[in-house]
């Protein structure tokens, strides 16, 4: 996504990570990752819960093709920083308009699931 960041810039899509972990976490991997979007916290997990977002099981964590992209994602120069507490929680992406309504509820199935600034524009 933040590859993409541009192309939803230009299209007036403003974009927020909502995360469980602690404030101090949060900051840590917004600095390290060089994010510069909101980071916002949701540590009892209720916006997870209300759109449907799970905890993988340990293969869907650890399966050849995820390992795969982890690998490839270090040898873009993104090392992994400390864990936070829940490794095994997924993500997802939610596009909200400013009225409220949802119109893009991606549940990821694993870590590397998730839509494309395209796909995102497209639903638009």
């Amino acid at each position: 996504m933040r590859d993409q960041e541009d192309l939803l810039a230009e299209h007036g899509i403003k974009t927020a990570i909502i995360t469980f972990d602690s404030q101090k976490l949060a900051e840590g991997y917004a600095r390290t990752m060089k994010i510069e979007w909101p980071v916002l916290l949701d540590t009892k997990r209720q916006l997870y819960r209300a759109y449907g977002i799970p905890r993988a099981d340990l293969w869907t964590l650890i399966n050849p093709k995820i390992t795969l992209r982890y690998i490839e994602t270090i040898m873009k120069g993104y090392r992994p920083g400390k864990p936070g507490c829940d490794l095994r929680q997924l993500g997802g992406d939610v596009l909200i308009d400013p009225d409220g309504i949802v119109h893009l509820n991606h549940v990821s199935t694993d870590p590397y699931d998730y839509p494309s600034a395209e796909y995102i524009l497209e639903t638009l």
